[in-house]
């Protein structure tokens, strides 16, 4: 692995407030890019635009919590990073439900979109859950 992704893996573990951080943004992200592009572009991608607006406000809800996080935690992190996890896997579920109700609207720009945010929320899922054991076996050693 290369010296800077190396770095960056350390630093996570050393300071996990970081990962609220990075999941913050990532939410930001989601709720701009479906309520200002997807939504004004609808039927580019398929998805009405109400289930649009539904998504969009629940990634902004997981942006303030995951901010919020960042910012007000001083100690033990486990419960919140359990929270964040767990929220991100319920916004996937619902996702993945709704793709499954609006599979015939929905376009293939649609479908890639969709399948690549569902991927890259998978992979940060994994990484919470990691640094989320890895706190969990240090509060343990403490103990």
């Amino acid at each position: 692995m290369s010296n800077w992704k190396q770095n960056f893996l350390n630093e996570l573990k050393t300071n996990p407030k970081r990962f609220f951080l990075i999941d913050a943004f990532g939410a930001l992200l989601t709720a701009i890019s479906l309520f200002g592009i997807l939504a004004q572009l609808e039927p580019y991608f398929g998805m009405p635009k109400k289930t649009l607006y539904l998504l969009s406000g629940i990634a902004f809800c997981l942006f303030i919590y995951s901010i919020s996080c960042n910012k007000f935690i001083k100690l033990n992190c486990i419960p919140y990073l359990r929270i964040l996890i767990i929220s991100n896997i319920i916004y996937s579920l619902i996702s993945l439900g709704l793709l499954i109700k609006y599979s015939e609207k929905i376009t293939e720009l649609g479908w890639v979109y969709f399948i690549l945010e569902l991927l890259i929320i998978g992979i940060i899922v994994i990484a919470e859950y990691k640094l989320y054991l890895n706190q969990v076996r240090k509060l343990n050693t403490k103990i």
